[in-house]
């Protein structure tokens, strides 16, 4: 009895915990960023501390921001297993011995997905900022 009463409890737990999985994908999927097909104009501010901004405007199709980055030769790095990993912008070269890396933001906001999945749409503004120490 009491091993039909164990196998009975972890049957239940077993069931609860794949709906939990369940509602997970299906929210993840309906909140997921969603991308914009067609001709988009973007701002990119690469932020470098100790010297002035600057601001590049950028007309493309693309509907992620590594790729359009890309395309205008902002950008160098090296695709891994999540996308595009920053290590130039405008011709600066992140110094990994003194732990600078680059930082995107959009509109100063946290971006919690790689460039190469980031959604664009027209008139974001994105900042990418030389910041030191990990």
């Amino acid at each position: 009895m009491k091993k039909e009463i164990y196998l009975l409890k972890a049957l239940i737990t077993f069931g609860v915990l794949l709906l939990l999985v369940f509602a997970m994908l299906i929210a993840y999927l309906k909140f997921k960023p969603q991308t914009v097909q067609g001709s988009k104009e973007i701002v990119v501010e690469v932020v470098v501390p100790d010297e002035e901004s600057k601001e590049f405007s950028i007309t493309t199709d693309e509907e992620y921001l590594g790729p359009a980055l890309e395309d205008e030769n902002l950008v160098k790095g090296s695709k891994g297993e999540y996308g595009l990993f920053i290590t130039e912008v405008n011709g600066l070269t992140a110094d990994d011995s003194k732990q600078e890396w680059w930082c995107i933001t959009k509109s100063g906001g946290d971006v919690f997905t790689g460039a190469d999945s980031t959604p664009i749409v027209d008139g974001d503004h994105f900042e990418i900022t030389l910041i030191t120490g990990y």
